[in-house]
């Protein structure tokens, strides 16, 4: 059996939602419902997971090539 969620548990999860919540209906104008909102939440919040995949794959060929440039360098000197 699972323990009811605490005010401070909710606090800590409006205080990631809200902004979020409110940035999508000021981009989606003053007339749109909630639901729209939140439909349009799910959407980005899965773009949004995907490009931080695609920045992972490609973080780790950035760095090598910096530690590449950076030992260049040093070599010259």
């Amino acid at each position: 059996m699972t323990k009811p969620v605490t005010l401070e548990e909710y606090q800590g999860a409006a205080e990631e939602f809200f902004p979020k919540y409110f940035f999508v209906a000021k981009e989606l104008g003053e007339g749109a419902k909630t639901e729209d909102i939140l439909k349009v939440m799910e959407s980005l919040g899965a773009v949004a997971l995907k490009l931080r995949l695609e920045e992972d794959k490609v973080a780790p060929f950035g760095f090598k090539k910096e530690q590449d440039e950076t030992t260049e360098c040093e070599s010259e000197g």
